[in-house]
């Protein structure tokens, strides 16, 4: 869940590394998210479930009401907050739903709080579980800076009640079928405590700059993949424009100049393979800026916003569809079309069918028999950093796909 707290848990993979992003993300207004609405509406119906003692299904059909927005309980969100449930309940201990623990000691920022999801007191361990919903990126439990600050946290709280030895953090992604656990002895979550209050103390410092200052430029702000991702000021931070284009053009750019000149001629630049992984390291941040400037171009111009040199213009249209299904069908009946003209049909996906598994539609003993007709095409490959956890293709040198050919007698080849 999210909190006020500038020095927020949820935030920390940010401020921890850049903690100039403290202010200049102030300046920036959080904009509202249709995935974020819905995993608040999922985080809703896991907490009334887990305190009410119900399966997620006793909820079918039901409205939760985010902001402006009903969403509705179908069989796709019960099935998914059913194994966070399933996983949640499967430790024993005290439970506690929607904890809201104090984190001032951890941040030392006043009044700070962070709310976990569930937390459980078991005998000589503290269990923090946190309920992603989202499908887009798979999220760790190791080394996951917020759920150790959470940790802190309910150390502060509770370890009176208890000789707590452990600490266990746990990520449900039900949509990614992804659960994640690391354990954590005391020690290291206390040596980690020392880097946040390192942390939080430079957050401070940068708080005294303007956010357009050489200070918080150059002191401050710190570019990288890890803290820029989902970062609300990545449009506006000069240290990662400055990041990308100078990476770009090999050499420090002006970015208060035109700077398509000086990349144009990065490309005519001759490298190894060890520069060619160094670029590429910083290939996924230069795409998120990429599509950050366009974004709040876009933004700007649409409110009236002059950006020299570009202005907006109509797109490419959507599809052709009809203003109105029923009477459509009606004038394509008065046609004396017949059916397969009037309609397209189609087999359902293997996707489609799953869902209909799920709401129980197609029961287990019939599951088994679509099973056995479901294929599915190998990824293409792809490039990874050298830490990611799928294993390395095999590939072949491309020498190997030649046979070797030797010359005879009188130079023929043999």
């Amino acid at each position: 869940m999210s909190e006020h707290a500038k020095m927020s848990p949820s935030s920390a993979h940010r401020w921890l590394r850049c903690p100039g992003s403290v202010v200049l993300g102030a300046t920036c207004p959080e904009e509202d998210n249709e995935f974020a609405s819905e995993g608040t509406a999922a985080h809703e119906l896991a907490a009334t479930a887990l305190e009410s003692g119900e399966d997620a299904s006793a909820y079918l059909g039901r409205d939760i009401y985010v902001a402006d927005r009903a969403w509705t309980v179908n069989a796709e969100m019960a099935s998914a907050i059913q194994q966070y449930l399933d996983y949640v309940r499967s430790i024993a201990g005290k439970l506690m739903v929607e904890h809201r623990t104090d984190i001032k000691a951890v941040t030392g920022e006043l009044d700070a709080a962070g709310t976990l999801d569930a937390l459980i007191l078991a005998d000589t361990e503290v269990v923090v579980v946190d309920l992603k919903y989202g499908r887009g990126v798979q999220v760790d439990a190791r080394d996951n800076e917020q759920l150790m600050i959470y940790a802190l946290g309910v150390l502060a709280e509770f370890d009176f009640l208890n000789d707590y030895s452990r600490v266990r953090l746990s990520i449900v992604q039900p949509r990614l079928n992804h659960i994640s656990e690391w354990s954590y002895e005391l020690a290291e979550l206390y040596e980690f405590a020392k880097r946040v209050k390192v942390g939080a103390e430079r957050c401070v410092s940068a708080a005294r700059y303007p956010p357009d200052s050489k200070e918080m430029h150059e002191e401050y702000l710190a570019p990288g993949d890890t803290q820029c991702r989902w970062c609300r000021a990545k449009a506006i931070c000069p240290a990662l424009a400055g990041y990308v284009l100078s990476t770009m053009s090999d050499d420090f750019v002006d970015v208060t100049k035109p700077v398509a000149p000086r990349i144009e001629h990065a490309v005519e630049r001759t490298f190894s393979n060890i520069i060619l992984g160094n670029l590429l390291g910083s290939v996924d941040l230069i795409e998120t800026w990429c599509k950050a400037i366009r974004a709040k171009a876009e933004a700007e111009l649409l409110v009236g916003h002059p950006v020299p040199g570009y202005k907006l213009v109509e797109g490419r249209r959507g599809a052709r569809c009809w203003s109105d299904d029923k009477e459509v069908e009606g004038i394509l009946k008065a046609m004396r079309l017949r059916v397969e003209e009037m309609y397209d049909m189609s087999l359902i996906s293997p996707t489609t069918a799953d869902k209909l598994r799920k709401a129980g539609t197609i029961g287990p003993r019939q599951w088994p028999k679509l099973q056995r007709c479901i294929t599915q095409s190998a990824g293409k490959p792809s490039v990874a950093l050298e830490s990611d956890k799928r294993p390395a293709l095999v590939i072949a040198d491309a020498a190997d796909d030649f046979d070797v050919l030797t010359t005879g007698e009188g130079g023929n080849l043999a």
